[in-house]
């Protein structure tokens, strides 16, 4: 862990020499804090490191033998590693945050297989460059992620969801209240509230829906929420996109695109869909007009498109700091220019 207000890091013959105020040290290059497929699971401090390559399910099933869950959406068969590569996080961010704010520390890889730590178990950690939220969407370019240590929560004890019409006027008059949920996933027919917390909380919830007057009202358990939620937050098709705008303008954004497969989440503005190679062009005007930021996966590849030149150059100077010998992914635009 790197505790220093600046530092830089250069290579020695025993791994990295970090320098702060002007004394250095050199640091043997560490092995990784698990072996693959492990967990260390701490769990009065409430976190645990993964290896990368551990997927959502086994983690999932692990914490629930404490009693607690690590809130993020996706399939149970994707690794850790590379969703945080891929920043994809789903709609549970509402009530839980995202990866940047569930990551504590990450080691990673960089182009020249040198292990690097960053951050680690305590909250608060870091005093300068927070490398842990560096790797997190970098799709590879920068490190390959070796270990991940996240917070993890209490699992809920009850959950319930609402469904209504799909009008984004109701998400803006319920984010200020009690009724905040902690997720609300829009789709081309309906408008989803969903609440995970406490029996007691979901209780009160429950009681106070009818102000709102949904279409239904349903409890369940937190398995079939889960599973819920996988379903909804799901692209499918020969490519996927992720496009980020303003929550007001989703509607707005989804009809210039002409697509029909989406989700949006309604509180933070992302959608998620299907495409085939024929839409793209579409798809990057219609976010265009809408001030929104588009990105495509063709399977785990990201195509971003190309920065401003002042940006592009910021990352490619990036880039041949962590990868001077071009062996991980290059950078996303490359391939298209």
């Amino acid at each position: 862990m790197m505790r220093c207000r600046e530092y830089q890091a250069t290579r020695s013959a025993g791994g990295l020499s970090v320098q702060s105020g002007g004394m250095s040290e050199v640091r043997a290059n560490r092995e990784p804090l698990v072996a693959p497929g492990g967990i260390d699971h701490h769990v009065a401090d409430l976190t645990a490191t993964f290896s990368a390559d551990v997927t959502l399910g086994a983690a999932a099933e692990k914490l629930a033998t404490a009693g607690q869950w690590l809130p993020i959406d996706g399939e149970p068969s994707a690794m850790l590693g590379k969703l945080i590569e891929l920043n994809s996080t789903g709609p549970l961010r509402l009530g839980y945050g995202a990866w940047r704010d569930l990551l504590l520390g990450a080691q990673f890889l960089n182009g020249r297989d040198e292990l690097i730590t960053a951050g680690g178990r305590a909250v608060k950690n870091v005093a300068g460059y927070d490398l842990t939220k560096f790797i997190v969407g970098q799709g590879g370019v920068f490190g390959r992620v070796v270990t991940v240590t996240t917070r993890t929560y209490k699992r809920p004890g009850a959950a319930m969801v609402a469904k209504f019409e799909p009008d984004l006027n109701l998400v803006n008059r319920v984010m200020p209240t009690d009724l905040r949920a902690q997720w609300m996933v829009v789709d081309r027919d309906n408008l989803w509230m969903g609440y995970v917390n406490d029996e007691r909380t979901v209780e009160y919830c429950a009681g106070r829906l009818a102000e709102l007057k949904p279409a239904s009202v349903e409890r369940r358990t937190i398995e079939e929420d889960i599973e819920h939620r996988r379903k909804l937050w799901k692209a499918e098709g020969e490519r996927t996109f992720r496009v980020a705008v303003a929550p007001s303008r989703i509607m707005e954004f989804v009809q210039a695109a002409k697509i029909s497969g989406w989700a949006a989440d309604a509180a933070f503005g992302v959608v998620i869909g299907g495409c085939a190679a024929g839409d793209l062009s579409r798809i990057r005007e219609a976010g265009t007009r809408v001030s929104g930021t588009v990105t495509f996966f063709d399977g785990d590849e990201i195509e971003y498109e190309s920065p401003s030149e002042w940006h592009r150059l910021l990352l490619e100077r990036l880039k041949h700091s962590f990868d001077p010998e071009e062996r991980l992914n290059p950078l996303p635009w490359r391939k298209r220019a």
